[in-house]
């Protein structure tokens, strides 16, 4: 194993740019795709079936790419896989805007996808080697820059149209440039074969708090997200613009969240806060009896759980030097997996008993993150 020496200011100026512009573009894209969802329906004529069958696929390429990246990110360093993902959006973006034929949606979903995990999986890679390189926390303020990037790709796609797709695509094609020739933070790398498989790193206690830690938030998310509107909407009786409101708002909080997140010192009273405040939010949500209610509780929601990912892949990150990209990559992995489940739990149990009841679960995960916290040090 190999580790590299200091590194000037300069270097680090520029280390400090292009972690921030990969957590810029994978935040970017979440804006952009959740806004033009409705064009590409049209352009393409699909039904609601064959929409839900490409965002499958797209989840599924994501899901399997970020996988396969941290290793080879190990390997082979940071760089190539953050210029595929960078390169693959563009290409993806760009395919979107001038091919309309419906058959040509898959391969470029999928592509997408693929894009999407090695992007997701440098992104959080960099941002770990930056703070075990200089010795700082910042992956929550490099967060904080993704959910900015999200806000401002959203607020482009609306002004701008269909033609974001080529404006996305030239962004894309100039983040792969700088990632190409830009100096990025120092790591270290394995020499030979990896010590034993990715679920051994299961072994490693933090590592397995990392895992669990995304695992609530995540299940959380996708609970939220699956659900929220439709509880507002039904149990709730909330209107249209309210509803839209809310959600809004619940995404906004985690931008402000993790702005003031990141001036908190220590990340067991983070993830202390986080999970006793976004428990207390949920419970507002589960008991509220009128929509105004539930989305202020949505909003503290929001808010609380929004340092909660990038702790946890800070975590992972420090805690298997050599392997700190495998480690983000199964960190992640897993708690993309507990997205997904997240909506099909709440359902089948809202058949069972109703909505409302439905989202109780998220209250328990939510308050769980408090708990997990009491399994790291005081200070880091």
């Amino acid at each position: 194993m190999r580790s590299t020496g200091p590194v000037s200011s300069p270097r680090r100026k520029t280390a400090t740019g292009i972690a921030a512009g990969l957590f810029a573009g994978l935040g970017l894209q979440v804006g952009v795709w959740a806004v033009l969802i409705p064009h590409l329906v049209a352009s393409r004529g699909l039904t609601p079936a064959a929409l839900g069958a490409a965002l499958a696929l797209m989840a599924a390429t994501s899901i399997a790419a970020l996988a396969a990246a941290g290793p080879l990110a190990d390997r082979v360093g940071r760089r190539p896989v953050a210029v595929a993902g960078a390169a693959g959006f563009a290409a993806a973006f760009a395919l979107l805007a001038a091919v309309e034929a419906p058959a040509a949606l898959w391969p470029t979903v999928a592509l997408y996808g693929v894009a999407s995990g090695f992007l997701d999986l440098a992104a959080n890679a960099v941002g770990a080697d930056y703070e075990r390189a200089y010795r700082v926390r910042a992956m929550i303020r490099l967060h904080a820059g993704f959910s900015a990037a999200a806000a401002a790709g959203a607020l482009l796609a609306g002004a701008v149209g269909p033609a974001t797709y080529w404006v996305a695509a030239a962004i894309y094609a100039g983040l792969a440039a700088a990632t190409t020739i830009a100096p990025l933070p120092p790591h270290e790398h394995l020499d030979g074969v990896a010590p034993g498989g990715r679920l051994a790193l299961l072994r490693i206690p933090a590592i397995a708090v990392a895992v669990a830690l995304c695992a609530l938030c995540f299940f959380g998310d996708g609970a939220i997200e699956g659900y929220s509107a439709l509880f507002l909407r039904d149990a709730l009786a909330s209107g249209t613009l309210l509803t839209g409101a809310a959600l809004a708002a619940y995404h906004g909080a985690s931008l402000v969240g993790r702005l003031v997140f990141a001036r908190v010192d220590g990340e067991r009273l983070v993830l202390t806060i986080a999970g006793m405040l976004a428990s207390a939010g949920m419970l507002v949500v589960v008991a509220a009896g009128s929509p105004v209610l539930a989305a202020a509780g949505l909003l503290i929601v929001g808010f609380a759980l929004s340092p909660v990912i990038p702790t946890a892949l800070s975590l992972a990150g420090r805690s298997a030097p050599g392997r700190s990209a495998t480690a983000v990559s199964l960190v992640t992995t897993i708690g993309y997996g507990a997205f997904v489940a997240g909506p099909p739990f709440v359902g089948a149990l809202a058949g069972l008993t109703s909505l409302r009841a439905a989202l109780v679960p998220v209250v328990v995960s939510t308050a769980a993150i408090a708990l997990l916290a009491l399994r790291l040090p005081s200070r880091r």
